[in-house]
């Protein structure tokens, strides 16, 4: 996924967030709001779509203009929805993983976490969530969850990921209540999902595309 920019090119078509992204020497507009980046991540783990059905949906989904972009791919199709599905959310859906070296454990979850976001976005910048997911790019967003723990102000978001990922103290015979109440805390803010739900994402993601591309070449 690549980084925040505060020159990088955007508009808004349609009330809606796009940014121009790179691809073959060519531009290309994408929706690639915080909001839409977590409806595209939902649409891959959805289980009651056909992939021919996922593959429509996500070209709707990302291009502003649809046609345009199958036409200026071509053949390459998959090779522009594999760039910009990663540039623009973070997942790998290529077959081949090129990007598995890049990947990194997730400590939080949109979906588990959607409370402790919205009052740590509001208590500590006093911005409102659903207006900054539609306002900010998905990688925009990222980023301005990493600021929270940056920040002087104690957040629920903030206390969540230090459990997650802060090493416990080292039991001893006088802090036994003290490791007792750290593993509490830890276990109360454990991620659900006992896989790592970043690469659950890839995996499903990477599946769901190779499915859809079958489905395209079978004629489905």
């Amino acid at each position: 996924m690549r980084s925040p920019s505060l020159t990088r090119k955007t508009k808004h078509k349609n009330g809606r967030l796009v940014s121009t992204y790179e691809w073959s020497g060519r531009q290309v507009g994408v929706f690639d709001s915080a909001r839409n980046g977590i409806l595209v991540i939902e649409l891959f783990q959805d289980e009651e779509l056909r992939p021919d059905e996922k593959a429509r949906l996500l070209i709707r989904m990302l291009f502003p203009d649809p046609a345009e972009a199958i036409a200026m791919a071509g053949d390459r199709l998959g090779e522009l929805l594999i760039h910009i599905v990663w540039e623009a959310f973070g997942l790998d859906i290529s077959e081949d993983r090129r990007h598995a070296s890049e990947h990194e454990a997730a400590v939080f979850d949109f979906e588990q976490d959607a409370a402790r976001i919205r009052a740590s976005l509001l208590q500590c910048f006093g911005i409102d969530w659903d207006e900054a997911s539609r306002a900010l790019s998905y990688a925009d967003m990222c980023s301005l969850l990493g600021m929270l723990l940056e920040a002087d102000t104690e957040t629920p978001f903030q206390q969540a990921i230090y459990y997650r990922t802060a090493k416990p103290p080292k039991r001893t015979k006088h802090n036994a209540d003290l490791c007792d109440a750290f593993e509490a805390r830890r276990k109360h803010f454990s991620l659900e999902k006992a896989e790592d739900a970043a690469q659950a994402a890839n995996d499903t993601a990477a599946g769901m595309f190779a499915a859809m591309k079958r489905a395209a070449q079978k004629g489905a």
